[in-house]
């Protein structure tokens, strides 16, 4: 049995943040991740992917990302490449290939479970693995007989399989808007919402939102505790949302209740959030 000072599950942009408080506390964290290298989801995301925030505003503690004096928004594989770098700087036990199957209490310390049997003993562990590896899928009715092909959001790569055909994109946040403009580039396509699409101007009087938020202070504000329902998240639109919107490309419709082809053309009401459906109506 080894023992450590923190276990770090998770080597993304949480873990890798977390890596570097800890160590200025003078422990010695092992970051475990499952995947091949120190970069979180990221590598697996849709190839078109950008940050919402632009690179002044994307550094990890310690690291300014590249071109962090402008307000240009960072690409996916630029972040993977600044996540890989920071990590490489970082002295830290990183670990990749390692999964973590579960955690248990074992005395004052946590013993922490690999896949293939291995253990730690920590005294502390930091989950910080995210959501991005085990998406939620609703049960939908009929979903078990529904012939179209079905895909969660984080599967999502690129519209060139969707050429031609009638994919429909269900819910009103940031992910699904971003995946039905870029579908509606190539295919007709359906975005089914509970209501109006909400979204917010990413730029405001020629400084990004980020800019604001930080300079008043919102950035940083518990808005959850002073909120007994915080408001909806909007989806950040630099104007191309709201324009693609408007010309029905694509054509927002209310949600529906179920997976077969007359449903989807009747459309009544339903939550099915963040998956893309390719069907034959």
């Amino acid at each position: 049995m080894e023992y450590i000072d923190v276990a770090v599950i998770g080597g993304g942009q949480s873990g890798l943040a977390a890596a570097h408080a800890l160590l200025g506390r003078g422990l010695r964290p092992v970051v475990l991740e499952a995947a091949g290298r120190a970069a979180g989801a990221w590598p697996r995301y849709c190839d078109s992917l950008t940050l919402f925030s632009p690179a002044r505003y994307s550094s990890l503690p310690g690291m300014p990302f590249p071109g962090a004096d402008g307000d240009s928004y960072p690409h996916r594989d630029e972040v993977v490449a600044y996540l890989t770098a920071y990590a490489d700087r970082l002295d830290a036990d990183i670990r990749t290939a390692q999964r973590v199957t579960s955690v248990r209490r074992a005395g004052s310390a946590c013993e922490v479970v690999l896949e293939g049997g291995g253990r730690l003993r920590a005294r502390a562990v930091i989950a910080a693995s995210g959501t991005f590896g085990r998406p939620h899928r609703p049960a939908l009715p009929g979903l078990a007989e529904f012939t179209g092909q079905v895909l969660h959001a984080a599967e999502y790569r690129s519209p060139v399989p969707f050429t031609g055909g009638r994919p429909a994109v269900v819910g009103a946040g940031n992910s699904a808007v971003q995946i039905a403009a870029e579908l509606a580039g190539t295919a007709r396509v359906m975005l089914a919402t509970r209501g109006p699409v909400q979204c917010a101007a990413q730029r405001i009087l020629g400084r990004d939102l980020h800019f604001w938020t930080a300079r008043t202070g919102l950035d940083t504000t518990p808005l959850g505790r002073l909120l007994r329902r915080p408001p909806r998240q909007p989806v950040l639109d630099d104007g191309r949302y709201r324009t693609a919107l408007a010309a029905g490309r694509p054509d927002r419709r209310p949600l529906f209740t179920g997976a077969d082809g007359a449903e989807l053309r009747r459309m009544p009401v339903t939550a099915l959030p963040r998956l893309v459906r390719r069907v034959s109506t």
